[in-house]
């Protein structure tokens, strides 16, 4: 049997651990809480910086680039068919392009043929103008560090937010949020 002493302590810890955690939920919020309060917020000054891109795109054979959609924000997607991750936020990135028609999206195939680009797109449904990268020297130029990379811009082509890693809807939603706001 526990001695009265054991008993005290731990008590006193779980009493300490239920403390901290009520004070930290009161200090930071729940992630209801945050979502509702960021909503309420007005917008920051966008202070990223202004993307210039262009090259050929791998479904015409046709150069394509940013300057494509003057004064419209775009969604600016870094990826590769060959990456894991870049397949995982396929579905979702189709699914939003089919909710935005007045939102341009560009793509960014990096670090590999053309042919595997069109086999991607192919076999992902994506239909959105995709240029090719085989190099790396776009994905380097615009700052990636890790695949997919989702760039929001504003219709300046100013850089309002980006993601590292599959960008599921609500992080697209967001994204493009700040990047109209700009």
């Amino acid at each position: 049997m526990p001695s009265l002493r054991f008993s005290a302590l731990v008590f006193g810890a779980l009493a300490l651990g239920v403390g901290a955690g009520a004070a930290a939920l009161f200090l930071v919020g729940d992630d209801s809480a945050t979502a509702t309060s960021t909503r309420r917020q007005q917008p920051q000054p966008v202070s990223g910086p202004q993307l210039r891109l262009s090259g050929t795109d791998v479904r015409t054979g046709e150069e394509t680039g940013l300057g494509a959609f003057e004064g419209k924000p775009v969604v600016l997607v870094v990826w590769a068919s060959w990456c894991r991750a870049c397949t995982a936020q396929a579905e979702p990135l189709q699914a939003f392009v089919g909710k935005h028609e007045d939102t341009a999206f560009l793509a960014v195939d990096t670090q590999e043929g053309a042919e595997a680009a069109q086999a991607f797109l192919a076999h992902t449904g994506l239909d959105i103008p995709t240029l090719a990268d085989p190099d790396g020297r776009l994905a380097a130029k615009v700052g990636v560090r890790e695949l997919p990379t989702t760039f929001f811009l504003t219709p300046a082509h100013r850089v309002a937010s980006m993601w590292e890693g599959p960008a599921q809807a609500g992080r697209l939603r967001a994204g493009l949020a700040l990047a109209e706001a700009g």
